[in-house]
């Protein structure tokens, strides 16, 4: 699959933040979206998702015989906000998402980011990397074509660090197009950068 995405053009009432911004995005390589605080890059993924409104410009999903797709209905978004309900222990978190989505328990998945050592805790207990864990484990469940992720790595562990890493890239061969962003460059293969701090 391919994201065009053509002349984008975004400001708020007090100055422009990013304009002409025009990058084919493919599911075969992670998209890294750099960039300082201030320079647009939640914002960026907002627009794609649908939570923001351009003041100009276009994005187009096609396929792999460049047939346009209707991506609105396919995008998972981990922002800022976890979505999580913090009143709800981890594993009820984990069974509405699993009716939600019809999905089986994703087992791997579940051990490697350590919610099974969290399952009975409350939400708003959590610490931040464990409310992050568990927020990254929603995406998982969503198997949604299109991942728009807000500083993922950020408070994660060294070990669900290490696996995330090894998960985007693994996920790449199922026709994923993955968006992520970062203050800094990171070591990822396979990257497309797409730089906010540097003028189109």
């Amino acid at each position: 699959m391919k994201l065009y995405i053509q002349d984008l053009n975004f400001s708020y009432d007090n100055g422009l933040i990013f304009n002409n911004q025009t990058h084919t995005l493919s599911s075969n390589r992670i998209t890294l979206l750099l960039g300082q605080n201030g320079s647009g890059k939640s914002t960026f993924l907002k627009i794609i998702a649908g939570l923001e409104k351009p003041n100009s410009g276009s994005i187009k999903l096609h396929d792999n015989n460049d047939k346009s797709l209707n991506f609105n209905g396919n995008i998972s978004y981990l922002g800022h906000k976890l979505a999580l309900k913090e009143e709800l222990t981890v594993q009820e978190n984990i069974k509405f998402w699993h009716n939600f989505y019809g999905k089986d328990l994703l087992a791997r998945e579940f051990e490697e980011l350590g919610l099974d050592k969290l399952s009975s805790m409350i939400v708003s207990n959590l610490s931040a990397g464990q409310k992050k864990k568990l927020a990254l484990y929603r995406i998982l469940m969503s198997n949604k074509k299109i991942w728009l992720l807000d500083e993922p790595f950020s408070n994660l562990d060294k070990k669900a660090y290490g696996y995330l890493k090894e998960l985007l890239l693994m996920r790449l061969n199922n026709d994923i197009i993955i968006i992520i962003t970062s203050h800094s460059k990171l070591d990822l293969v396979d990257k497309m950068i797409i730089n906010l701090d540097v003028d189109p």
